[in-house]
């Protein structure tokens, strides 16, 4: 079974075409800007590379956030509307679970919210210990016995001092795999309000 993941909660855009759990194409690029008008083209970039076409695609998984509000929704707009197209099934994951999966020990998955503060989730052996919750750096400082892990862990090594765990799958091959695990319905998940001005 084909699938395609996408995740484009953060500055980048993550891309991976599986058949089963055996990665077909994978493809990650640091994208600030510009999203939106990259990630057809780069869809069709990576069914070329993996000899296949949009028809081949039995599934899609997609990052539900947290995260970039506007990410969020060029991700899973862009997967609603293929899966709409081809009727197919699109399933769901947080950006969190996604880190963290595949990961041992006491984790905290960690991304930047942009105000100063961290988008976080405790998990054990891959497995959620709490929901996910908005804090500042001082309060993950005053977290004892954890690893970080996620997008924004290095960022945190200096003043926490504690260790990063290196994630053993790349970004949107966690993506489908934990999506697919789940089984979730692919609906935005926010921890906070978009921070829009008129």
């Amino acid at each position: 079974m084909i699938t395609l993941a996408i995740d484009t909660a953060n500055e980048n855009i993550a891309i991976a075409l599986l058949s089963d759990t055996k990665v077909l194409a994978d493809i990650n690029q640091t994208m600030p800007r510009g999203q939106g008008e990259a990630l057809i083209p780069m869809i069709q970039d990576i069914l070329i590379k993996a000899n296949l076409s949009p028809s081949d695609i039995h599934q899609l998984a997609v990052t539900l956030g947290p995260g970039s509000f506007t990410g969020v929704r060029i991700g899973m707009a862009t997967a609603r509307g293929m899966a709409l197209a081809l009727n197919i099934p699109v399933f769901g994951t947080t950006t969190l679970e996604a880190s963290a999966l595949q990961t041992t020990g006491k984790v905290l998955s960690v991304l930047d919210t942009k105000r100063g503060d961290f988008y976080t989730q405790l998990f054990q052996d891959g497995e959620p210990l709490e929901e996910p919750i908005i804090r500042t750096t001082e309060q993950i400082k005053s977290l004892s016995n954890i690893s970080l892990v996620g997008s924004s862990a290095q960022s945190l090594v200096e003043e926490t001092g504690f260790p990063v765990q290196n994630p053993p799958l790349s970004p949107a091959v966690s993506v489908a795999l934990s999506a697919l695990t789940q089984k979730r319905e692919a609906v935005p998940y926010y921890l906070r309000d978009a921070d829009v001005s008129c």
